[in-house]
């Protein structure tokens, strides 16, 4: 994958994602937003279907390293947020 579909110079912290039946690729970008990008089942697909999670307020401007899990039949994200080398790990529960 290559971060200039997304308008980025870098991105990184990947993490892989099945959903509906296809298989996605989760990471953060250098504007401190996390984006998604549908690979396919066969990894033959590049599809950048931009930002999934922007920063709120407490976030101090930086989202990254996406995570995901499942209890008791309801997804949530866990990421890091804040400032490099000063973040905390949040989460996030799918509405």
């Amino acid at each position: 994958m290559n971060p200039e579909p997304d308008g980025l110079t870098d991105i990184s912290g990947p993490t892989l994602v099945k959903r509906n039946g296809t298989t996605y690729v989760a990471y953060h970008g250098n504007d401190g937003r996390i984006r998604i990008t549908q690979v396919g089942n066969a990894f033959d697909r590049e599809v950048h279907l931009g930002v999934f999670h922007s920063p709120i307020a407490s976030d101090n401007g930086r989202v990254a390293a996406p995570s995901f899990g499942k209890q008791d039949g309801v997804d949530y994200m866990f990421y890091e947020a804040g400032h490099r080398l000063n973040a905390r790990i949040c989460i996030a529960r799918a509405v």
